[in-house]
C-alpha cells in the first residue's frame, strides 16, 4: 500500500517525488477535478494470437508477452499512456514504479 505523505510503496523518505507537471494556472482551474476517480490501468504486455488458440487457452496455458522482463509498464488513463515504469513487488501484491511520465500534445 502507497504510503499517504509520500505516495511511494513503502515510507522510505530517500525516494525522490516526481515534480508536478501542471501549471500554477492550469492546477487552480483543475481544482474541481480533485475527487473525480480514474481507473488506471497497468500493461504488462500484450500477444497476438490466432482466434482457434485464444479459444484453446486453459487454466495450465501460458501466454508469452511482447515485452521482456525488464522492459518498462505502460501506465494508462482512458485508454492513453500517461507514465511508464518498473513493476514492484510491495508485500504480497504488485505495484509500478513510475519512472517517467508521457507528455501529450493539447488536444485542440
Amino acid at each position: 500500500m502507497a504510503n499517504s505523505k509520500t505516495g511511494h510503496p513503502s515510507g522510505n523518505s530517500s525516494q525522490k517525488n516526481l515534480p508536478a507537471k501542471i501549471a500554477p494556472s492550469a492546477s487552480s482551474a483543475l481544482a474541481g477535478l480533485s475527487g473525480v476517480k480514474v481507473r488506471v490501468t497497468a500493461i504488462l504486455g500484450s500477444a497476438e494470437i490466432t482466434f482457434d488458440r485464444a479459444v484453446e487457452l486453459d487454466p495450465e496455458s501460458l501466454l508469452v508477452v511482447n515485452r521482456s522482463k525488464d522492459d518498462p509498464v505502460d501506465l494508462c488513463v482512458n485508454g492513453e499512456v500517461v507514465a511508464r515504469g518498473k513493476l514492484v513487488v510491495v508485500g504480497d501484491t504488485y505495484g509500478v514504479q513510475i519512472t517517467e511520465l508521457v507528455e501529450h500534445k493539447s488536444h485542440r
